[in-house]
């Protein structure tokens, strides 16, 4: 069972000490391994159908018992043996369904117990139906009677609670033999019906568990298929957070340590959507952006742990898990922000920037989307920039520029040299681009506004944005509104010249009332109190496929 963050739980070992979650999913995983015990996600729906089957039978057998019980009561004469011994053993069968409802839905015990519980029951239930059957006086005359009553459980288990073939067979095959068991206490002391009769006995029950058994073991081949789809290295895909016209983005945790993380995949499907071209070409996108990332060291990249390709041919990788937002929910869930925290966060972009800038990668799709503000640790507001899906090296290989032809980046925040195909794109555009995500925070706007994409290019082409204040009619910091409106400045030249240059700057900014490390605290604890027990959150836009 998947525990929350932060969260302990007892340890059932019996020495009363409380263990955190990672501990306590990692014991788990060790007991469930070394027992081979079925996978998590098998085990939650099948301890959540056994409380659906314990129900429903619950129910079937208080009619049942009704009707027995009514049929006794209206024939006025005294109940013979036979007729008490059936309300006995489907009493016994009522008492233990509602036991076995309320292990199931109260949770008490693990998954796998529960699991376990769930054959003894059937097992039990099975009993219970076989005296039922027998406590009456029985010829062969009696076709229906000829059919068992526990053939009924032993198919439902088999087709609806998955099981190790092992479990099953011992299981079902336990559980028929339960029926001939009951013949045999309840004709101990008198004559046994004839072979033929005894063989129409016991023969339904024994088919229904050798059928049962080969069904239980296609369903659990199913099962296992399931899981196995759902691993990804040595991560186990949770959660599907994000997806795009490129790829998928998990939220995923590794199978043994307590690290939970983000994985991006292109599937074999996605791929076989295209051509052999255009597949060819998502997957050196692909590549190139885990391999980008990988290679940078900024504390403000998010970081990627892995690369590789799954069993069943999906490309990945693995990135660090972010709690917090990304700048775009930021705005639109808060508002504008103050023109100091706007500094704080957009002089971190550029600590990122800078690096990839210097190892020739120009970003190109630097948005409120793809940046977040976390908590990490002791720091509040930590940015993180995200997604370098559209990166290029300022030195581009022939199938780089072939690439960069047919990719479309973001129209809110493309710089006009990037709309002009013909004009060179080097590090300053990503700068212009940071400058759109600064008018965003300042002002709650994008920089340009217009019912087509097409009429959003043309004016971060030509046209000159407003200045923030005067956009939105409100006094702001005149030295912060500067250095945005340098950034966005059409020609490349006019802008500032490097990330480095505009991180100085905007540190060299004096506030009345500065962005400290305890405001970014106290702004968290007020609004995201519980950072780490909220959704984490990890890319929230992928980069798409034109």
């Amino acid at each position: 069972m998947a525990l929350a963050a932060g969260t302990e739980q007892p340890d059932r070992s019996g020495s009363g000490r409380l263990i955190s979650a990672a501990a306590w999913d990692q014991k788990e995983a060790v007991r469930a391994a070394a027992h081979r015990e079925l996978h998590a996600d098998v085990l939650g729906p099948a301890v959540t159908k056994l409380q659906e089957i314990s129900l429903v039978t619950a129910v079937a057998l208080a009619l049942w018992l009704g009707v027995v019980w009514g049929s006794a009561l209206s024939s006025g004469s005294a109940p013979i043996p036979g007729r008490l011994l059936s309300l006995g053993a489907l009493g016994a069968a009522l008492a233990l369904s509602v036991a076995m409802f309320a292990v199931a839905k109260l949770g008490v015990r693990r998954p796998q117990v529960v699991h376990d519980m769930g054959h003894l029951y059937l097992i039990g239930l099975c009993f219970a139906l076989g005296l039922f059957r027998h406590a009456a006086p029985w010829t062969g005359s009696e076709f229906a009677r000829q059919l068992s009553p526990v053939v009924i459980p032993i198919l439902v288990f088999a087709s609806l609670i998955p099981a190790a073939p092992k479990t099953a067979l011992l299981a079902f095959f336990a559980a028929a033999a339960t029926d001939p068991l009951a013949l045999a206490l309840l004709y101990s002391h008198k004559p046994l019906p004839s072979a033929i009769e005894v063989l129409f006995l016991v023969a339904s029950p024994l088919l229904a568990a050798g059928v049962g058994y080969k069904i239980s073991r296609s369903v659990h081949r199913l099962s296992e298929g399931i899981v196995k789809a759902r691993e990804v290295g040595s991560y186990h895909l949770v959660e599907r957070l994000g997806v795009g016209g490129m790829a998928e983005v998990w939220r995923a945790d590794h199978r043994m340590l307590a690290r939970p993380a983000a994985i991006k995949l292109i599937r074999p499907q996605i791929l076989l959507q295209h051509g052999p071209r255009d597949a060819e070409r998502l997957l050196r996108i692909f590549a190139r952006e885990a391999q980008t990332t990988a290679s940078l060291r900024s504390p403000h990249t998010i970081q990627v742990y892995d690369f590789g390709l799954t069993r069943e041919g999906a490309f990945f990788y693995v990135m660090e898990l972010l709690s917090g937002l990304d700048l775009k929910t930021l705005v639109e869930q808060f508002g504008r922000q103050p023109a100091e925290r706007v500094a704080y966060l957009m002089a971190q972009v550029c600590h990122s920037l800078a690096e990839a800038h210097d190892r020739n990668f120009v970003h190109r799709d630097v948005k409120p989307a793809n940046i977040f503000t976390c908590h990490s640790g002791n720091d509040y507001d930590f940015v993180k920039v995200l997604d370098f899906g559209l990166v290029m090296d300022r030195h581009p290989t022939p199938e780089e520029i072939e690439d960069e032809q047919r990719l479309v980046g973001t129209p809110m925040v493309m710089a006009p040299e990037m709309v002009r195909f013909q004009t060179a794109v080097d590090a300053r555009a990503d700068l212009y681009a940071l400058g759109c995500v600064g008018y965003w925070l300042l002002t709650g706007k994008p920089v340009f506004e217009a019912s087509t994409r097409h009429d959003i290019l043309i004016m971060h082409a030509h046209q000159k944005p407003v200045v923030p204040s005067k956009r939105i009619d409100v006094a702001l910091h005149s030295g912060l509104e500067g250095l945005v409106m340098a950034c966005l400045e059409k020609n490349p030249n006019r802008r500032p010249q490097s990330a480095r240059e505009l991180k100085e700057a905007l540190l060299g900014l004096s506030f009345e009332h500065s962005w400290s490390a305890e405001r970014a605290r106290l702004w968290w604890k007020k609004n995201r109190p519980d950072p780490e027990a909220a959704q984490p959150v990890s890319l929230a836009t992928i980069s798409p496929v034109t």
